[in-house]
């Protein structure tokens, strides 16, 4: 099949959404498909819409189905595939209307979350079939916007397991360790992602900041940037255990494997506000069972598995005393943390590399054919 992936993504950046894109694209390339991909050309995101459309109209003769990352995309894509008479995938990965709304209750943030709904709405009512990445989005789809379950279909993310895979080479990781100023009798605990509100970092820094002063040898790895940064960074700074926080950064994406290696646990502390609606599918938590290593995170929708497989503990979201206990049990249940870190491995190779995902995604498009 001739399939062209559409995406407002800047493709030069290290982040979740853009592995995403790239490991579909490969792994539908891989299966002998002709996959033409068109990102973000621009940082304004008028100029890359229009760059967009433009290129849609020059390209989309070639191929038979587009495949648009989001309702943004897909809305650019509705004119172009009626005159060119092309299939339309929508993949939805999270609903833009409701992160909207947790940027404040002013009126003009309602009016832009109403808008960004609609058009939400549109994108899914044009589109041929739709990829949702978890039950909760799918769901919406189906009560708010009308559309059959038989037209939807839920793939959640995935993880490189050639590149987050344990590391055994104890040098290495003793130089990375170093590196980023870790002793090698201090315990590690890393968060990867996104700095956002609905990641809730600044619960983790406050169960952190209840949990040193206990006399825990400990450090916090913050890997990623976002709008939080910043915040995050000043309250830490006001605490006499500033350095045991360690703000990283976005890194190159093939060095993360590395940090999550050194770290004796995970954390994904995602708030309960946001996430209940669209449930959840991160690819950090895959990638941390990959590099077999045991996961604190939030008991919401999306992540039950972690406590149903016992490859990790779930504490009560926006709670950092809850995690403050999660993290103290861990660290305290060194054989737990092992066997939690080698059932997620097990279960990480067998059930979520981007393999899985792209033929799923393969079988979507056969579908349309």
């Amino acid at each position: 099949m001739r399939i062209l992936y559409i995406t407002l993504e800047n493709l030069s950046l290290h982040k979740g959404s853009v592995t995403h894109v790239k490991e579909i694209v490969a792994g539908l390339r891989k299966r002998g498909h002709q996959v033409g991909l068109i990102g973000r050309p621009w940082n304004s995101i008028a100029f890359s819409s229009f760059s967009l459309l433009v290129s849609l109209f020059i390209k989309l003769p070639q191929y038979d189905i587009i495949y648009a990352r989001d309702y943004h995309t897909t809305i650019l894509a509705l004119l172009p595939r009626l005159l060119f008479r092309k299939k339309l995938i929508y993949e939805i990965n999270g609903l833009a209307s409701e992160e909207q709304k947790l940027k404040g209750r002013f009126l003009l943030n309602r009016v832009i979350a109403f808008i960004i709904g609609r058009a939400e709405k549109i994108a899914a009512k044009n589109s041929d079939r739709i990829v949702s990445v978890t039950p909760q989005i799918a769901s919406h789809l189906i009560t708010h916007f009308n559309r059959s379950p038989k037209e939807i279909k839920i793939i959640g993310n995935g993880v490189n397991t050639e590149l987050f895979r344990p590391i055994n080479d104890q040098t290495l990781l003793e130089k990375w360790r170093r590196s980023i100023g870790v002793e090698m009798d201090e315990m590690v605990a890393i968060f990867v992602g996104n700095l956002a509100r609905w990641q809730g970092v600044d619960v983790l820094i406050e169960s952190g900041l209840q949990l040193l002063p206990e006399g825990q040898k400990m450090k916090f790895l913050i890997v990623g940037n976002g709008p939080l940064k910043a915040d995050l960074m000043r309250r830490v700074s006001r605490s006499e255990f500033k350095s045991h926080f360690i703000f990283i950064g976005m890194m190159d994406y093939k060095n993360i494997p590395f940090l999550i290696n050194i770290s004796d646990f995970c954390i994904a502390p995602f708030i309960l506000k946001r996430n209940e609606k669209t449930g959840v599918s991160p690819l950090k938590i895959f990638e941390y069972m990959a590099c077999g290593k045991p996961i604190v995170a939030s008991r919401i929708e999306g992540l039950e598995f972690i406590e149903k497989e016992g490859i990790g503990c779930l504490i009560e979201p926006e709670n950092a005393e809850s995690l403050k206990k999660g993290l103290s049990h861990l660290i305290q249940e060194p054989q737990e943390r092992i066997r939690m870190g080698e059932r997620g491995l097990t279960i990480a190779r067998e059930n979520c590399s981007w393999e899985s995902r792209a033929n799923e995604i393969e079988n979507v498009i056969k579908e349309l054919a």
